[in-house]
């Protein structure tokens, strides 16, 4: 068969959705459109090493096709290669500025990377060229709802809805209700997402809102009665709520004649964590690595079995290589930390005087004393909470409620004020820890900082923090909004916020390092990857903070 016969069978091949056929008549024709055809083909068929070498022997012979840029972009997003994606884009984009597709890329880039300011402006460059794009409409939309823009995404989530009411559709605009404290309508939409398909975000988000609401009843029946691909989700989300015992018992009755996954392993393994059992970590994350000796969850709980039985070397062993691989990953250098401190070596990392420290905030502007700002916000945060149980997934324990929506996108004038007046403390944090680069928070310090993240936590009665760190964060933080009357001379030390100890049972140095009382109009800032936790409140009191999360 002649080149240009096989050319012609291959794209027809293609064209009736034929991807083996076309990939097998066009991969030899060194003609660009040939190879991109089949580059595309190889991708459908999910041969990406051969998808990979077609794109890129397309791109050789043809350079300047704003078409094969786009799609190799698209492919090399869809495996995660953010940077390659982007300049791939950027270079189709130089060729023909308005192709549709390619800015559609961009802002799915920024998307991914989360990068919402940059998704927001791309988005909108979609929409210059094709106002009525799904694509674009919907890309503006999440970015704006992840930028804390909140009624702006919930106008144009509601316009797509009303042109197709797709269960994504509903579940994304439940979610810029709940931020906007539309609990009922929220709670109506993830279940109407949810009947319509049921999918792991809906469930989660259903069964989170039914838990923050104090709906037990709901809860359970809804984890209890899953389609059988939600088994798993449904498992997790009773590990989040404590109930370790019936966690147990549902996986044993999915699992105990056999076909457990890696997915099935992890949480096997979950549950042996929260439940303290060395021994039953140890074995269910070995089953996990041998179906995957690369996943990354299963490699955190078993550095953590590692430390639970005593062996830091070991663990520091595992966590070498995965450090290299991600200096900034908050939770590998939380582990470290414990093996250094098991093993009793000197290290900057576990130098607490200098990177645990405490501040008192200026009181912002319009306010005489830090007493008179604080009952205002107060005032602000208690009209956020309207959940009477925690969120799943968080540290909080016990009594409280933490919200749900960042506070950096909140414009209230005392929200505001709170930001502008926490400027000092951080600058000053940032100046007293300099850029000593033997420690993994200020070799990161260029002087400047990013919020990540800010809301709060009311606790009640008993309720308390257990021991967790920040992963999404670089520099975290405690500001004491209100506390109860005496806690700073509290003999037991009842509500005050201790560091260094993890939550998983060492054999040695598992204590807190030091602990530091609360106190109205206190920050303390310390580094993402410090172990902290708080000891419960008494039966009778409140406490409300308002903590945030920092990056670069």
């Amino acid at each position: 068969m002649s080149p240009a016969e096989a050319y012609r069978v291959g794209t027809q091949a293609f064209s009736a959705g034929q991807f083996d056929v076309a990939l097998r008549h066009l991969r030899s024709i060194q003609q660009p459109q040939a190879l991109h055809i089949a580059a595309v083909s190889a991708q459908k068929l999910n041969q990406l090493d051969v998808a990979e070498d077609l794109f890129r022997k397309a791109l050789k012979l043809g350079p300047s096709d704003p078409n094969i840029l786009n799609n190799y972009g698209h492919f090399a997003l869809s495996n995660g290669n953010y940077t390659q994606a982007l300049g791939l884009f950027e270079n189709a984009l130089k060729r023909a500025p308005n192709l549709p597709a390619a800015l559609i890329g961009v802002a799915k880039v920024y998307v991914a990377q989360k990068q919402w300011e940059n998704a927001v402006i791309a988005s909108r460059s979609v929409l210059a060229v094709s106002n009525k794009s799904i694509a674009g409409r919907y890309g503006l939309a999440t970015a704006l709802l992840e930028k804390g823009a909140v009624e702006e995404a919930e106008t144009l989530f509601q316009s797509l809805l009303n042109e197709n009411a797709s269960p994504e559709l509903l579940f994304m605009l439940g979610r810029t209700h709940l931020e906007q404290n539309k609990v009922d309508s929220a709670e109506q939409l993830f279940a109407a997402s949810y009947r319509q398909a049921p999918s792991d975000y809906a469930l989660r988000n259903l069964a989170n809102l039914y838990w923050m609401q104090g709906a037990a009843e709901q809860f359970t029946a809804l984890t209890d009665h899953v389609p059988e691909g939600l088994r798993q989700a449904a498992i997790r989300l009773v590990i989040e709520s404590g109930d370790l015992e019936r966690a147990e018992a549902i996986w044993r009755e999915a699992y105990s004649n056999g076909g457990a996954d890696k997915a099935a392993w992890l949480l096997k393994a979950s549950i042996a964590r929260e439940a303290q059992n060395a021994g039953a970590l140890t074995e269910a994350t070995d089953k996990a690595l041998q179906l995957d000796p690369n996943d990354l969850v299963a490699l955190d709980l078993r550095v953590v079995a590692d430390l639970m039985q005593g062996e830091p070397d070991r663990a520091l062993t595992r966590l070498k290589p995965l450090r290299q691989a991600q200096p900034h990953a908050q939770h590998w250098l939380a582990h470290e930390f414990v093996a250094m401190r098991m093993l009793g070596r000197s290290s900057e990392l576990l130098n607490m005087d200098k990177y645990v420290r405490t501040y008192d905030l200026t009181p912002p502007d319009g306010f005489d004393t830090i007493e008179a700002f604080n009952a205002s916000f107060v005032e602000t945060l208690q009209q956020l909470h309207c959940f009477s149980a925690r969120p799943l997934n968080q540290s909080l324990r016990g009594q409280g409620t933490q919200t749900t929506r960042s506070l950096t996108s909140y414009d209230h004038p005392i929200i505001r004020a709170y930001i502008e007046a926490l400027d000092k403390p951080i600058q000053q944090y940032l100046a007293e820890i300099g850029q000593d680069q033997a420690h993994p928070t200020s070799a990161r310090n260029q002087g400047d900082y990013r919020f990540a993240g800010m809301w709060s936590v009311h606790l009640r009665g008993q309720g308390f923090h257990e021991r967790h760190v920040h992963p999404e964060g670089w520099i975290s933080s405690a500001y004491y909004v209100a506390v109860p009357p005496g806690t700073d001379q509290s003999p037991d030390q009842a509500g005050w916020i201790g560091f260094g100890a993890p939550p998983y049972h060492v054999p040695s140095e598992g204590s807190e390092l030091k602990w530091i009382a609360p106190k109205a109009g206190r920050v303390v800032l310390f580094p993402s990857f410090m172990w902290h936790g708080t000891k419960p409140i008494k039966d009778d009191a409140e406490r409300i903070t308002a903590p945030f999360d920092l990056i670069p």
